[in-house]
């Protein structure tokens, strides 16, 4: 018998003499097996997964010219509705328009080719694939996904925001005329969806685009004026 088969042994005798120590190392040994799996394929995988899509939403996210993001509101952060986008963040960079003392910004060309992506493809797939629908209902829902698609692409290309030294503007073709003035700004969030939340102090608030030309410069100015360092000039 050599040394291997020698060692075997004594565990062997070693159990039948201690069985309930026996049976406890057995289970501790299972358990640790099942939880290294658990780490190695699931929590260490999703735990890079998070990591890279927190960074890549950091990346694409607006920020004012100290790198401040805006914060979520607590629906956001609660739901997780943080947006990653690579494509609808191009053209952030892009300085706003200036027309007599007036900043225009508008939606970004990222964010106006994504819409029109992602819109195009969900009126084809509901067009042209095999839903399932009924003939009858089909005839009155896809001209309405149609339809909504038209005037989210008509909210998104006409949408723009503009400010001067005393108000906030924002407007559509599809969106009545909101304004809120400096001197009322103390708060912005971000609800997440493409869209930050503007609050003034008698509680009316102003929903706007995210992704805008010139949108650095706009937080900039809107943190300065609700931290209380911005004034109105």
């Amino acid at each position: 018998m050599d040394e291997r088969d020698q060692f075997a042994m004594q565990l062997l005798l070693l159990a039948l003499e201690y069985p309930l120590i026996a049976v406890a190392l057995a289970v501790v040994l299972i358990l640790t097996l099942i939880l290294g799996y658990i780490l190695v394929f699931y929590v260490i995988p999703g735990m890079l997964i998070r990591a890279g899509v927190r960074k890549l939403e950091d990346v694409t996210a607006p920020k004012d010219a100290s790198g401040r993001r805006v914060r979520q509101t607590m629906g956001a952060r609660f739901m997780g509705r943080g947006d990653i986008a690579p494509l609808a963040s191009r053209g952030m960079a892009r300085a706003a328009e200036e027309s007599l003392g007036t900043t225009v910004m508008r939606t970004t060309w990222g964010m106006r080719l994504s819409t029109v992506v992602l819109g195009g493809a969900a009126v084809a797939a509901l067009l042209f694939m095999d839903m399932g629908l009924d003939p009858q209902v089909a005839l009155f829902v896809k001209p309405a996904v149609v339809g909504f698609g038209l005037l989210g692409l008509a909210h998104v290309f006409s949408f723009e925001m503009r400010y001067d030294r005393d108000v906030i503007i924002s407007q559509s073709l599809i969106q009545f005329r909101r304004e809120i003035a400096w001197r009322d700004l103390v708060d912005i969030r971000d609800e997440g969806n493409g869209v930050f939340r503007l609050t003034g102090a008698d509680g009316k608030t102003m929903r706007v685009q995210k992704y805008l030309t010139g949108m650095s410069d706009f937080l900039t100015r809107a943190h300065g004026v609700i931290d209380g360092r911005g004034a109105f000039a």
